[in-house]
């Protein structure tokens, strides 16, 4: 069957052609099992180089352990067509992915690229959101809308902030909505379908809430092994863990492949410290042809997949900080 929301102009089909390792289950009901169109943002700012679906189907199944992307529509406002915001369809509707825990079966989970504590809905946005909407209506796909955290044991979660009431009504472009503060962060968490240390964790909100909190409080937990309806320690976990000192850094130069400490990009000119990168990345598999001294196209890319695979929030190309962190990791890791 095909949907009046699969016509849209605007609308890609991404069905199978993202990162996945397997495929969700099927709703109890199919379709019909859908009563309520879920709305999410993705919290990840447009400027960064990782708000796009790649990037979030690379950390929901490598990072979370999910099978597929989380959402099974991701409105794009960095993506352009015929003056709308593109439409990807990532899951099919017909499966109970991991987005809204125990209300998986009948949520329809949509998403808007962008961080709407800051990000501002633009004018091709929401003319997508209201043609998305007026399309799941007509097909009758589910009966109400609701953001993230009005959905049962999630009032704690900063998504969607944006007003998706007001976008359907066509509000003016530059308002910065938002729908409800979050609650406070519960001290006990009680788990839900599909949830993860990692994809509850609060590292990047306010309460700092990280996977090593977690884990450290939670000691009789099984990261992997969690189960629905079990309680961790949630809230009451933050800056539980606490960092062994570390063993004094060997100097850069005592590694086999010392790594530059500078901002390295197209452009650059160090021929010494980019020689340095260049044989870092070829040792470990990500090739960039002969270690030129030269940051070109080459360079450049095997940084990106590099990126896509260790950095998937930040793709931008430019070998940074936290690119060294990660390269220095995987180096050590292979015996470098």
């Amino acid at each position: 069957m095909t949907y009046k929301f699969q016509q849209l102009p605007q609308l890609v089909d991404k069905r199978g052609k993202l990162p996945s390792k397997g495929s969700y289950g099927k709703r109890a009901n199919g379709v019909k099992s859908i009563t309520t169109r879920v709305w999410h943002h993705s919290l990840t700012k447009l400027s960064a180089g990782g708000s796009n679906i790649v990037s979030f189907a690379n950390f929901h199944v490598g990072t979370n352990g999910w099978p597929e992307i989380a959402y099974h529509l991701v409105i794009d406002p960095n993506t352009i067509i015929n003056g709308k915001a593109a439409i990807y369809y990532c899951v099919d509707i017909s499966k109970r992915s991991y987005h809204v825990g125990n209300s998986n079966t009948i949520g329809l989970g949509i998403c808007v690229i962008g961080d709407y504590r800051t990000d501002k809905l633009s004018e091709a946005t929401i003319r997508s959101i209201i043609d998305l909407h007026k399309a799941l209506m007509a097909d009758g796909i589910g009966k109400y809308d609701k953001a993230h955290n009005e959905m049962p044991g999630y009032s704690w979660k900063a998504c969607c902030v944006f007003d998706y009431n007001k976008a359907f009504k066509d509000v003016l472009s530059d308002m910065l909505p938002v729908v409800k503060q979050p609650d406070l962060v519960p001290g006990l968490y009680t788990v839900q379908e599909g949830d993860t240390f990692w994809s509850i964790a609060l590292k990047d909100g306010k309460e700092g809430i990280t996977v090593e909190d977690l884990i450290a409080a939670n000691p009789d937990v099984k990261p992997s092994q969690l189960k629905v309806g079990q309680t961790i320690k949630f809230g009451t976990a933050k800056n539980t863990y606490t960092p062994t000192p570390e063993t004094p850094k060997k100097e850069q130069s005592a590694y086999k492949y010392p790594l530059p400490s500078e901002v390295l990009k197209t452009g650059s000119t160090d021929k010494a410290a980019i020689t340095q990168l260049q044989n870092a990345l070829n040792a470990v598999n990500f090739k960039c042809g002969t270690a030129d001294g030269i940051y070109g196209a080459k360079t450049k890319d095997a940084v990106t997949r590099f990126q896509k695979v260790y950095l998937p929030y930040e793709v931008d190309g430019i070998y940074g900080q936290n690119t060294k962190n990660k390269l220095q990791a995987v180096l050590k890791s292979k015996g470098y």
